[in-house]
């Protein structure tokens, strides 16, 4: 449980998390849920690859709990648990909600993407150590490609469960679990 306490101070008081919530928040009353996620990859990747920037904060990290996978655990699930109310609040501030049968439905129809869209970001963030690089894999993915794939393979992609979550709910949970799964085995494995 410290540990988790731990993780949730470090990422409370990151200034460019706070900044990247507002923004999304802003953003979320002109924009549809489908392009609010750019500010939810910019989380989840600034969360993860932050540590590995700078000062190199992961390194104190590591001395401090030397066991990697509970480690991981504890980052992915302080992430998510941070994610969802930002997800909520920005989904109700959507200015173009779903229409689904009731409110509770699309609440959940335009959160679960948003987290998951903020886990795969982070697992890219950790494993690409870089902000700006896996930033730009990112947006230039779900902005740039998945469109461009739409037509042929929309369920397969990672974004098409915000635009209709029964068609892509089960893509964005593949993309993200194996995301998840294979940033936690190299971080397991590779040196800080």
């Amino acid at each position: 449980m410290n540990l988790v306490r731990a993780e949730l101070h470090k990422l409370l008081t990151l200034p460019s998390l706070w900044l990247t919530v507002l923004l999304t928040i802003a953003a979320s009353t002109v924009c549809p849920v489908q392009y609010t996620q750019a500010g939810f990859v910019v989380f989840g990747v600034l969360a993860a690859a932050s540590e590995h920037q700078g000062g190199d904060q992961i390194r104190a990290t590591l001395i401090a709990m030397p066991r990697r996978l509970p480690l991981y655990a504890a980052k992915m699930l302080t992430l998510a648990a941070v994610t969802v109310p930002f997800a909520a609040v920005a989904a109700a501030a959507s200015i173009v909600p779903l229409t689904l049968t009731t409110p509770a439905v699309a609440a959940v129809a335009s959160v679960v993407p948003l987290a998951l869209t903020t886990l795969l970001a982070a697992a890219v963030g950790g494993l690409v150590r870089r902000a700006e690089t896996a930033a730009v894999l990112l947006l230039v993915g779900y902005f740039v490609a998945c469109p461009l794939l739409r037509a042929r393979f929309a369920p397969f992609l990672p974004d098409t469960a915000t635009l209709e979550a029964s068609r892509g709910g089960v893509a964005a949970v593949v993309w993200a679990l194996t995301a998840v799964i294979l940033a936690g085995c190299v971080f397991h494995r590779r040196d800080a």
